[in-house]
């Protein structure tokens, strides 16, 4: 079965990403677990305390080990400021252990530890996006990483620019219907 990791770093009570990412995740097949990093008390920056745990083993796992069992993951993540919120960086620095997501290989090369083949990365902004700064960011760590090259971008803007931000809204569903409706036309 389909393991899927929705990774929510939204903060807006009624938020238009977390609405998009949730249509998205109503076409995926397979158990969902979700994240909540709002609500994780247990999300620390990198420091030298993090760093010394890291050294001698009892940096805590529990992100990364969840992380590296998921076949498909879902991001949530608004545009603040050219990039997401700063706890998915966060969150990002705490999965990012060797030997649990990843490892390097005799050469030096970084070697992946996880199951996951696909990322969708979903996004809103209130005005124009005309360098997805965080998607890249996203896009290269998979990418480097965890040997992800399937990280796929879902993207709303101009939301509070726009009169029918609805609109806007309704055709990134519709546009995630397209994607799914021509995924199962290629599969037959």
């Amino acid at each position: 079965m389909n393991k899927i990791l929705y990774i929510n770093s939204t903060i807006s009570k009624n938020s238009r990403t977390d609405a998009l990412a949730r249509y998205l995740l109503s076409h995926l097949q397979g158990d969902i677990e979700e994240i909540n990093l709002q609500k994780e008390t247990n999300l620390h920056p990198l420091d030298q305390n993090a760093l010394q745990q890291r050294e001698n083993g009892t940096y805590p796992t529990q992100y990364a080990k969840q992380f590296s069992e998921a076949d498909t993951i879902v991001i949530a993540a608004p545009y603040y400021d050219l990039s997401f919120p700063s706890l998915l960086k966060i969150y990002i620095e705490m999965i990012c252990c060797q030997g649990i997501t990843f490892y390097y290989d005799q050469e030096g090369n970084c070697q992946n530890c996880c199951r996951c083949k696909k990322v969708y990365y979903v996004t809103t902004s209130g005005g124009r996006v005309y360098k997805p700064f965080g998607f890249e960011y996203i896009q290269g760590v998979f990418s480097y990483f965890f040997k992800t090259e399937d990280v796929e971008l879902i993207c709303a803007q101009n939301l509070d620019v726009v009169e029918d931000p609805q609109q806007i809204l309704q055709d990134a569903m519709h546009e995630i219907d397209r994607r799914f409706t021509n995924e199962d036309l290629v599969g037959q």
